[in-house]
C-alpha cells in the first residue's frame, strides 16, 4: 500500500513528541505521585528505555491520562519498545482523541486518511480534522491544512457526512 505524503504528514511526524510533551501532565489529577510517574514515563522515552516508559505510561492511560494515551499511540505507530501495531496505535490516539487532544485527533485523521491501522476512510478523517481545526491552538494551522489536502479529494456527499458527523459531536457538548 503506498501511503500519501504531504508536508502536513512529515511535520505531524517530526513534531509530535515534542508537541505531546506540551500536553503534559495537566489532564493528570492534582496528585504527586502520579505526575511523578508521568515525568518518569517522558524520562525513559528520551533516554529510548520504551519498555520503562511504556510501564510508567500505560497505567495512565487507562486511567484516562490523554498525554500517556499519545505517547503509547506514538510508541505502537513507530515500534518503539512494542512490537510496531498500527491497530494499537489508532486505539491509543482514539482515546486521546475523544479527551479532545488536538494532536491525537490530527494523528487519528492522517491514519484513517492512509488507511493505517484502520480500513481508510476519508469522512471519519475529515471529521477529525474538523474536530481538530475548531480548537484554537498550536495544531489548529495544521488542521486547517489537513482539511484542505482532504476536501481535495473527497466528494461533496463525504463532505457534507463528516460535517453532519462534526456537528452531531459539538451538538452534545
Amino acid at each position: 500500500m503506498m501511503m500519501k505524503y504531504s508536508i502536513v504528514g512529515l511535520i505531524m511526524v517530526a513534531a509530535m513528541p515534542l508537541t505531546a510533551l506540551a500536553h503534559g501532565p495537566k489532564d493528570l489529577p492534582d496528585d504527586p505521585a502520579l505526575i511523578s510517574q508521568y515525568r518518569a514515563g517522558f524520562a525513559a522515552y528520551q533516554q529510548n528505555e520504551y519498555a520503562v516508559a511504556m510501564e510508567k505510561w500505560r497505567p495512565l492511560a487507562e486511567k484516562g491520562s490523554a498525554a500517556a494515551q499519545i505517547f503509547l499511540g506514538f510508541m505502537y505507530a513507530g515500534g518503539l519498545g512494542v512490537t510496531q501495531d498500527n491497530a494499537a496505535a489508532v486505539h491509543w490516539y482514539g482515546e486521546a482523541a475523544e479527551r479532545d487532544n488536538t494532536l491525537a485527533q490530527v494523528r487519528l485523521a492522517i491514519m484513517y486518511r492512509d488507511g493505517v491501522g484502520v480500513t481508510a476512510d476519508r469522512v471519519k478523517a475529515l471529521f477529525w480534522v474538523l474536530k481538530a481545526g475548531h480548537m484554537e491552538n498550536h495544531m489548529q494551522k495544521i488542521a486547517m491544512a489537513l482539511q484542505g489536502d482532504l476536501k481535495k479529494d473527497m466528494t461533496p456527499a463525504e463532505v457534507d457526512a463528516a460535517e453532519r458527523l462534526f456537528r452531531k459531536g459539538a451538538d452534545k457538548n
